[in-house]
C-alpha cells in the first residue's frame, strides 16, 4: 500500500501520545490538576472524578492509536473516530462554558473544593485548539480522510 499523502496519520499519533500524557497527569495527579481548576482542600470526590476523565482520555488515546496506521481499515475508521473525540471534547468544553456562564462564586466567598471561574476558562483553553481544529478538518478537509 502506498503511503498517504494525508496528514492524519501523524495528527491522530500525535493526538494520541498527548491524550496518554494527560491521562496519565489526571489519573496519578488529580490533586494537581485540581489545584489550576479549584479553591483547596480537595474532597475526594472531586479526586476522583479528575482521575474518572484521566483514565477516559486514556481511554480515547487507543482509538488515535489505532486510526494512525495506514491501514485499510484505519484510514476507513478515522472519520468516525475524529467525530467521537470531538463529541466527548465538544461536550465536555459546552458543560465548562455551561459552567462558566452559571457561576455564583466570586470575591472571597469561594467555598473550598469549589471551581474557580479562572480554572474553568484555563481548562475551556485547554480543550479549545482541539475542538476548532477538529471542526476545521472535518468541515474543510474532508479529503484527508479518503
Amino acid at each position: 500500500m502506498p503511503p498517504s499523502s494525508s496528514p492524519l496519520p501523524t495528527l491522530f499519533l500525535t493526538e494520541a501520545l498527548l491524550k496518554v500524557a494527560g491521562g496519565a497527569y489526571f489519573l496519578l495527579s488529580p490533586s494537581t490538576i485540581l489545584g489550576l481548576t479549584s479553591v483547596p482542600p480537595f474532597p475526594a470526590s472531586s479526586l476522583t472524578l479528575i482521575q474518572h476523565l484521566g483514565s477516559q482520555t486514556l481511554a480515547f488515546s487507543i482509538p488515535l492509536f489505532l486510526a494512525s496506521r495506514n491501514t485499510p481499515q484505519a484510514i476507513a475508521s478515522r472519520r468516525i473516530v475524529y467525530w467521537a473525540v470531538l463529541a466527548r471534547e465538544g461536550f465536555l468544553m459546552t458543560t465548562l462554558l455551561w459552567q462558566i456562564w452559571k457561576f455564583e462564586g466570586g470575591g472571597e466567598g469561594r467555598r473550598e473544593g469549589e471551581f474557580t471561574r479562572e480554572g474553568l476558562w484555563r481548562w475551556v483553553a485547554e480543550l479549545a485548539p482541539f475542538v476548532v481544529g477538529r471542526v476545521a478538518v472535518l468541515g474543510w478537509r474532508g479529503e484527508w480522510f479518503g
